[in-house]
């Protein structure tokens, strides 16, 4: 092999590991169809959606689906703030007018282990909890409906 073969290759697979290694590093959003929107969906930035956190907007709505985003792995370096970001992201891809933040969807991962080396037995194990949020996809009964957001975050955060 070639000194020219083996750069490429070094380069090929340090990009692959980099690449798997940002992939496992974010938050990871998944959504679930609930009931039909009364009108049809239209995409808007995630900065048009209402994040309601202790109650709901003070206009109709029907819950369109489940939204539910959660740190990728124990690598992620996402918080809350990223996270509640991500699923203002998908909301807006959906063309949801809001998202009801309903509780935590954290997730615990653990790995255990017993090594055995003939003299003497040890057992280890270790836990991460993956934090994250669920909540409710939203669309305003009338399109055109903009119902008052707390002061603080406007545009951006309905805290009732």
């Amino acid at each position: 092999m070639t000194h020219r073969t083996r750069l490429s290759s070094l380069l090929v697979a340090s990009t692959f590991a980099a690449l798997t290694l940002l992939g496992a590093c974010g938050t990871t959003t998944r959504f679930v169809a609930t009931n039909p929107s009364p009108h049809p969906l239209v995409a808007k930035p995630a900065s048009a959606v209402h994040v309601y956190t202790t109650g709901v907007p003070e206009v109709p709505y029907v819950e369109v689906g489940i939204l539910q985003s959660r740190q990728s792995s124990s690598l992620s370096t996402h918080d809350m703030p990223e996270i509640i970001a991500s699923m203002r992201a998908e909301a807006g891809k959906l063309g949801c007018d809001g998202v009801i933040i309903n509780g935590a969807a954290d997730k615990t991962e653990g790995s255990s282990s017993v090594v055995d080396d003939g003299n003497s037995t040890t057992y280890s194990s270790s836990q991460q909890t993956l934090e994250g949020f669920w909540g409710a996809c939203i669309v305003y009964l009338d399109g055109d409906a903009t119902p008052a957001v707390a002061p603080g975050a406007p545009g951006a955060t309905a805290t009732r």
